[in-house]
């Protein structure tokens, strides 16, 4: 029965040890994300949207940093516009005179763990969710995870998006997604391809390239110092000194 026990407990420390190891060594990957609007008429005649769609479910989401000045990037940090790669979408999109709304483009850094270890990163106007100020017009969540492929899972919020309701202001004794329209997308995709997430009130593009970050630089190694410490005696010099090319004795003359 102890053996049992013993054996048990091992392979329990193992199964954490991995887990640890594989949350330390989580894969690194750009993502770049575009939200748009779309201004389809027809859709509310072809759609049932509810009244109130709900809210996700943002307690622990993570949020977006604004990008630092050193290298190398934490987790979740934004990435520099003279790095993204979807301008020239959304470049289209702005040019589209109305039909389609562009919402949000953000490129950040992050690793991707399994499915059990993916945050959920909030999405919106503002980096952070804040429950003490009015709602934003479009928030939401994303969450990314890798298990062979990528998969992509979004949950968002286009607020006042739905026609069938009257209009009616937001006051602190209303729902917040009352009146909303809720687009909710998953994607399994592969590193480098740009997807097209779509909805009939919104869109999304989505790039997700893997990153090798560098090796960090090994540390330099101290030289010891040979300097005789203060108090030791070095050690006595020796009066045994090679003899220079003066000292040496001049030959005599042979005799005759």
């Amino acid at each position: 029965m102890k053996l049992a026990r013993f054996v048990t407990t091992l392979l329990m420390l193992s199964v954490l040890t991995t887990f640890v190891q594989a949350a330390e060594e989580a894969p690194w990957y750009d993502v770049e994300l575009i939200l748009f609007k779309q201004g389809d008429p027809t859709a509310d005649l072809s759609e049932n949207w509810p009244e109130d769609p709900g809210s996700p479910d943002w307690s622990n989401a993570v949020s977006l940093n604004p990008t630092p000045a050193e290298e190398p990037l934490p987790p979740y940090t934004l990435l520099p516009q003279s790095s993204w790669r979807l301008n020239a979408e959304f470049n289209a999109l702005r040019r589209s005179r109305g039909e389609l709304e562009p919402l949000f483009h953000q490129a950040w850094r992050q690793q991707v763990a399994s499915n059990t270890a993916a945050d959920a990163i909030y999405l919106g106007p503002d980096l952070h969710h804040r429950d003490d100020t009015p709602p934003a017009p479009f928030e939401g969540l994303i969450k990314i995870n890798v298990n062979r492929y990528l998969h992509v899972a979004l949950d968002l919020l286009l607020r006042g998006a739905n026609s069938n309701l009257p209009p009616a202001p937001f006051d602190a004794f209303s729902s917040p997604t009352q009146g909303s329209i809720r687009f909710q997308g998953t994607r399994r995709m592969r590193s480098g391809e740009l997807h097209y997430i779509d909805h009939p009130k919104m869109g999304a593009l989505i790039l997700i390239s893997r990153v090798e970050l560098p090796e960090p630089e090994p540390e330099p190694q101290t030289v010891p110092d040979t300097t005789p410490q203060t108090g030791t005696t070095a050690p006595p010099a020796t009066d045994r000194t090679p003899p220079s090319a003066t000292d040496e004795p001049t030959p005599k003359p042979a005799a005759n």
